[in-house]
C-alpha cells in the first residue's frame, strides 16, 4: 500500500507540473467534461462516459446503444477503453434519424476483462446507453455526461458462497492523466478501505469488492478522487436458490439535497430503498415523500441518517403504501445535508412476475425535455412533477425514420406523477420524447417477458436541481 501512495504522490506532482508547462495540447475529453453535483445525464455536453462492464464470458457483458432521437442524421465517435493497458480502439458510427445503433464493446477491446467507453456525438438529440448480459440476468443504464471527484454507492452484497452475491466497482478514467482515488467501505461486517488506488489515464480499473469486504450482507462505498476525475459504476450479481439477478448502476455523484425515485410499487416485487449520508459529521434529517397519481398522499417516512451511515427501508413493511399501486418517492434532506439514494427492486424465482433484480439511483434534476427509449412487453414510462406550486402540461411523442409524432398529452398537478404503459405510446421499441411546460422527471420501467430494468431518461437542454424547484 505504501508503494501505491508513492505512485499517488508522483501522479499529483506530475499533474501540477503539467498544469504549468503545457500551453496548448491536442483536444482531449477534459474540454467537454462538466463538473458539478448533478448526476442527471444531459445531452448538452455532447460527450458520454460509459463505465462499462465485462468482456466476453464475464458476469455483465457490455454493449452500448446510441440512440438518435432527432429528425436529422448524426454521427458518433466511440472510443473503447479496456482494463488492460493499451487495449483501446475507436470507431465512427453514422446515426440515421429515429434509429438505434448497437456496438459490442468487447470487440473493440478484445484483450480486456472489463471495458468501458467514451462516446462523442454531434447532436443534442442523441443519447448513449449501456446494456449488460450475463449468466444471472440482463440490465440497462444511461451513460454519464459528467465526470466527478466524489461518488457514493449506497448498497451491495458480497456473500458469494451462500447467495452468489458479488460486487464490482468500475472506475473509468477517460482523461490523459492518471487519477488517484481513496475508497471507503462500510459494511455489516465492519469498515474497510483502499487508499491511493491509481487509475491510469484512458483506462478502466475494476475493483472486486467481494475480495476486499467478504461475506457482507450489506456494503456501501464512498469514493474520494484526490487527483483527476472519474466515471464510476457498480456491478452487482446475485445467484441463489431463490433469487437470480444482475444490476448495473451508476454511482451517485456526491449526493443531493433532493432526489426522486420515479417508479415503486408496480407489482409483486420487494422494493428496498437505501439512503446514505457520506458527508461531514452531521446527521441528515430526511423525509421520504410519497408522490401519487391521486389527490391524497400518505405522510412521509421520516429518517435520521448518521454521518457515514446508510439506512435501509423495506418498502413492503410500510402497510399504508400497499393500496397505492405505483408511486414515486422524493427524498428531501430537511437540514441540507446531501444524501445518496438508490432503489433495488427484486422478485424471487418463485414469484408470478418477472424474476430478477433491477436498481436505479435517485434522479436529482428536472428538465422540460427528456429522451426515453423504451422496450416492448409490459414496460411503462413514469413522469413526475416535482413542483409543489406549478402545473405541468406534458406531451409524449414518438420519433422514427419518418419523423416525430404526438402520442398523447396530459396534465400533472403540483407534486403529482403518472405511469404510462408503453402499449399506449407505440409498438416495438419506441424512441420516446417527453416535453413539458415546467421541469419534470422521467423514469422508465423496462419490463419485458424475461427481464426488468429501472432507469431514468436523459435530459435535453437545461437541467434544474430539484433543490431549487418550489
Amino acid at each position: 500500500m505504501r508503494a501505491m501512495r508513492v505512485s499517488a504522490i508522483i501522479v499529483i506532482l506530475g499533474s501540477l507540473v503539467v498544469g504549468f508547462v503545457l500551453d496548448r495540447e491536442p483536444r482531449t475529453f477534459d474540454e467537454f467534461a462538466a463538473v458539478d453535483r448533478l448526476g442527471v445525464p444531459s445531452t448538452s455536453s455532447g460527450t458520454w462516459f460509459c463505465p462499462g462492464g465485462s468482456g466476453e464470458g464475464g458476469p455483465a457483458v457490455v454493449g452500448i446503444e446510441i440512440v438518435n432521437a432527432g429528425t436529422e442524421p448524426a454521427t458518433a465517435e466511440v472510443a473503447a477503453l479496456g482494463s488492460t493497458a493499451g487495449d483501446q480502439s475507436s470507431t465512427q458510427v453514422a446515426l440515421p434519424p429515429g434509429e438505434r445503433v448497437a456496438i459490442a464493446l468487447p470487440e473493440l477491446a478484445p484483450d480486456s476483462e472489463w471495458v468501458g467507453a467514451v462516446v462523442e456525438v454531434d447532436s443534442s438529440m442523441v443519447i448513449v446507453e449501456q446494456s449488460h448480459e450475463g449468466p444471472t440476468g440482463t440490465d440497462r443504464s444511461t451513460c454519464a455526461t459528467r465526470a466527478g471527484a466524489s461518488f457514493v454507492v449506497t448498497d451491495g452484497a458480497t456473500r458469494v458462497l451462500s447467495d452468489g452475491e458479488e460486487m464490482t466497482l468500475l472506475l473509468l478514467n477517460p482523461f490523459q492523466e492518471d487519477a488517484v482515488v481513496d475508497i471507503s467501505f462500510v459494511a455489516d461486517v465492519g469498515p474497510d478501505s483502499l487508499d491511493a488506488v491509481v487509475v491510469p489515464g484512458q483506462q478502466l480499473v475494476a475493483i472486486n469488492v467481494t475480495d476486499e469486504v467478504t461475506v457482507a450482507r450489506r456494503v456501501a462505498a464512498s469514493l474520494d478522487v484526490i487527483a483527476g476525475r472519474l466515471s464510476v459504476g457498480r456491478v452487482q450479481t446475485r445467484e441463489s436458490e431463490s433469487l437470480r439477478g444482475l444490476a448495473v448502476t451508476p454511482a451517485v455523484v456526491d449526493g443531493a439535497e433532493v432526489s426522486v425515485l420515479p417508479i415503486l410499487g408496480t407489482g409483486q416485487t420487494i422494493d428496498t430503498v437505501t439512503v446514505t449520508n457520506p458527508h461531514g459529521t452531521e446527521a441528515a434529517e430526511v423525509d421520504l415523500e410519497i408522490l401519487t397519481d391521486g389527490s391524497v398522499s400518505p405522510d412521509p417516512i421520516e429518517l435520521t441518517v448518521r454521518p457515514g451511515r446508510t439506512v435501509r427501508i423495506d418498502m413492503s413493511t410500510e402497510d399504508r403504501l400497499g393500496e397505492l399501486g405505483a408511486f414515486s418517492l422524493m427524498a428531501r434532506s430537511l437540514n441540507g445535508i446531501p444524501v445518496a439514494v438508490m432503489l433495488e427492486s427484486s422478485a424471487g424465482l418463485a414469484t408470478e412476475g418477472v424474476p430478477g433484480t433491477a436498481a436505479v439511483v435517485g434522479i436529482d434534476g428536472a428538465s422540460k425535455m427528456w429522451i426515453a427509449p423504451m422496450e416492448g412487453g409490459a414496460g411503462s414510462l413514469a413522469v413526475v412533477n416535482p413542483s409543489l406550486t406549478s402545473i405541468a402540461t406534458v406531451e409524449v411523442s414518438v420519433v422514427d425514420g419518418e419523423g416525430q409524432r404526438l402520442a398523447l398529452s396530459l396534465e400533472l398537478g403540483p407534486g403529482r406523477r403518472t405511469t404510462i404503459p408503453v402499449s399506449e405510446i407505440g409498438e416495438g421499441r419506441p424512441i420516446v420524447i417527453v416535453e413539458a411546460t415546467a421541469p419534470v422527471i422521467v423514469g422508465r420501467d423496462l419490463t419485458g417477458f424475461t427481464s426488468r430494468q429501472l432507469l431514468a431518461g436523459a435530459a435535453v437542454g437545461e437541467v434544474t436541481p430539484l433543490s431549487r424547484i418550489e
